[in-house]
């Protein structure tokens, strides 16, 4: 029987990713966050929406509960940083922050959205904030006549409405 290989073990017992190459930092050269979770859930869970659609009951329970789990981790790891602001401490914030990415780009994946381009739509909108006022805290609040993204657009293009 023929391995595929896109889940078959490389001579160290890593998976090897779809390039036949070994999975880890750096080896996946310029593939995209959504790339990387549509392959997972592709290996995983045998199958990825080519589309929007929304995810069955179960699914969106599960996606909203890791979610909050990562969350938790990601304030637990500023908590601990906050406390005592050590080169471990931020590692650890950084891993959590991997996390939190990691479970929500695979929410777009089982939701069939493109990450990537929501994330470029809300940055556009973003960037057009340049010209607002700054909170006293720091963040960039919006101008007047400031747009939103258009985030349906993105998502269900010609069938937006």
């Amino acid at each position: 029987m023929e391995r595929d290989a896109a889940t078959a073990p490389d001579s160290t017992g890593r998976r090897a990713a779809i390039d036949d190459g070994p999975v880890g930092p750096g080896s996946l050269g310029s593939v995209t966050n959504q790339e990387r979770l549509r392959e997972f859930h592709r290996i995983v869970d045998g199958y990825v929406p080519d589309g929007p659609r929304i995810p069955d009951p179960a699914t969106l329970a599960l996606r909203r509960a890791l979610v909050e789990e990562e969350a938790a981790e990601v304030r637990e790891a500023f908590d601990r940083l906050l406390a005592a602001p050590t080169d471990d401490h931020l590692v650890a914030l950084a891993r959590e922050l991997a996390d939190l990415l990691y479970v929500v780009y695979g929410t777009f994946v089982v939701a069939g959205i493109d990450a990537d381009a929501v994330v470029e739509e809300v940055h556009a909108a973003n960037l057009r904030k340049r010209s607002g006022p700054r909170r006293a805290d720091g963040k960039q609040l919006k101008p007047d006549g400031w747009s939103p993204p258009d985030v349906r657009r993105v998502v269900f293009g010609d069938r937006a409405r």
